[in-house]
């Protein structure tokens, strides 16, 4: 028989929570296997049992935060018949995302950290959530609800808008959730308004 964990899933999740507390407040400077130890209640051998040292710490953060992210964009349907509804609702997922972990927020929108490498897999996925938008976009086009554009262009614009909500979210300067997601809601829905193909206007005779 082998032999028990010694560092089980609840001691991963202290560590990994305590190292987002202080990466929040102190940055990545602010992480060593000592602190994180000391604040979750266990030993630094539990650290290094489980994620090798401070850099396998903030990676596994980075994947945390990207995962958070991931899963809500993917919990959105493709919707065929109204893909410009599909992109509030994944604007609004992103708000969802940045709502659960806003400790690492700034992690994933500065798309992790100098230091800290990921492998090609990694990568693929946490491209993922941006990649649903581009498609959303293309469909908007396909379909004739959007004026031609480049999709990219207009996913790109679009991710600066709910960034730009997000981080003012997270701050506190957009007021209370239900108020905040009022302006979500108008500040998104503006925007793909924009986008829209104005119809040609009937010359009356």
């Amino acid at each position: 028989m082998g032999r028990p964990k010694e560092h089980g899933t609840e001691t991963r999740v202290a560590l990994l929570d305590a190292a987002a507390e202080i990466l929040a407040a102190e940055g990545p400077a602010g992480v060593s296997v000592r602190r994180v130890a000391g604040r979750a209640g266990t030993s630094t051998r539990a650290v290094y049992s489980l994620y090798g040292d401070k850099d396998g710490l903030l990676q596994a953060l980075c994947q945390r935060a990207n995962d958070v992210m991931r899963r809500h964009h993917e919990a959105v349907p493709s919707d065929v018949a109204d893909p410009a509804a599909e992109l509030l609702t994944l604007a609004l997922a992103y708000r969802a995302a940045a709502r659960e972990e806003p400790r690492l927020y700034d992690l994933w929108s500065s798309q992790g950290l100098p230091d800290v490498t990921s492998d090609d897999d990694e990568l693929q996925r946490n491209i993922r959530s941006f990649t649903r938008v581009i498609e959303a976009v293309g469909r908007c086009v396909q379909t004739g609800v959007f004026a031609p554009t480049d999709p990219l262009s207009v996913a790109m614009q679009m991710w600066a808008l709910v960034h730009g909500l997000a981080s003012l979210e997270l701050r506190g300067t957009l007021g209370p959730p239900p108020r905040a997601e009022q302006l979500w809601r108008g500040a998104v829905t503006a925007a793909i308004s924009g986008y829209r193909r104005i119809a040609p206007q009937r010359v009356a005779t």
